[in-house]
């Protein structure tokens, strides 16, 4: 994370709600937050789905000075890796050609959370899908899981679980036990680019790559064009609290030199972070209008 300490924006582009599953956050925590400060327009951009929308545009009626994009995190199998990809401005209403893809994430979710548990048991754990379910009960809200089902639990709450089990002695051991299960049992790849993409850009959603420092490979001009180009990205998110500020107008000016939009957000996963976060990302307030011409018949408010 860096240090900087920067202004509140016009926006902010990169949030999650309890929707996501791996976040605690309230919808109306960020509306609330963007009319308190003044911010112009958010995107509520859950991880894997667009299960939130219909609430975030019902609840957008009560907010008329705040604009939203239907947006998502939809992370994806590329040729270097998993990559996760802000996806902005999907239509009002699931369009049917979307649906074998959201389905696909859903089950993705569920045989994540799964393979992990068989993994850890192949390893001598006792941590079963009943476990898992308790887990999830037990910060999940109802309506998540009767929607999604059983998915995969937040890093968060399954790293101090397994420190409370004994399966790991400290937290910083959690991502060895992780790998170690996936070694026994093979935790399934995410929804492949090549399928997800096309669907997505078929209907005229902007896509922009979320935090992009790690799959830039710290600005190597090389790989960044190669994602470009396998991703098809339109713009990318050169303001985020992960990546260095010294980088941020390294990935303004590959922006603007391939015409790409450039976007900022700060990833508030919980109501704490929108307290504390919400629109300091870094972005200038300029970017909101290379973004929104993209997206503007599906902007709300």
């Amino acid at each position: 994370m860096s240090d900087r300490d920067p202004a509140i924006a016009r926006y902010d582009l990169h949030l999650h709600t309890f929707w996501s599953y791996d976040a605690f956050a309230q919808l109306e925590s960020h509306f609330d937050q963007a009319q308190h400060l003044g911010v112009e327009c958010i995107a509520i951009t859950e991880h894997h789905v667009l299960d939130s929308t219909p609430d975030v545009i019902a609840l957008a009626a009560k907010y008329p000075k705040v604009r939203v994009i239907p947006s998502a995190e939809l992370t994806v199998t590329t040729s270097f890796g998993a990559f996760d990809l802000l996806c902005y401005g999907f239509p009002h209403q699931t369009d049917p050609s979307l649906r074998p893809i959201l389905s696909a994430y859903h089950a993705w979710q569920q045989e994540t959370g799964a393979a992990i548990c068989a993994g850890m048991q192949a390893i001598g754990h006792d941590y079963t899908d009943a476990h898992r379910a308790e887990l999830l009960s037990g910060y999940r809200p109802e309506q998540t899981l009767r929607v999604q089902g059983q998915t995969h639990v937040s890093n968060r709450v399954q790293r101090e679980y397994f420190v409370e089990r004994g399966f790991i002695e400290h937290i910083d051991d959690y991502r060895d036990v992780l790998r170690a299960a996936g070694g026994q049992v093979p935790f399934p790849p995410y929804p492949a680019i090549d399928t997800v993409i096309p669907a997505v850009k078929a209907l005229g959603v902007a896509i922009g790559i979320a935090h992009p420092h790690g799959y830039f490979a710290q600005g190597d001009r090389q790989r960044m064009d190669a994602v470009r180009e396998e991703c098809q990205l339109d713009g990318v998110e050169c303001a985020h609290q992960s990546v260095p500020v010294e980088f941020t107008p390294v990935y303004r000016a590959y922006c603007v030199e391939h015409g790409l939009f450039s976007t900022g957000g700060s990833d508030s996963h919980t109501d704490e972070d929108v307290r504390t976060k919400f629109a300091r990302h870094g972005g200038e307030d300029e970017w909101l209008d290379e973004l929104l011409p993209r997206v503007a018949d599906r902007v709300v408010n």
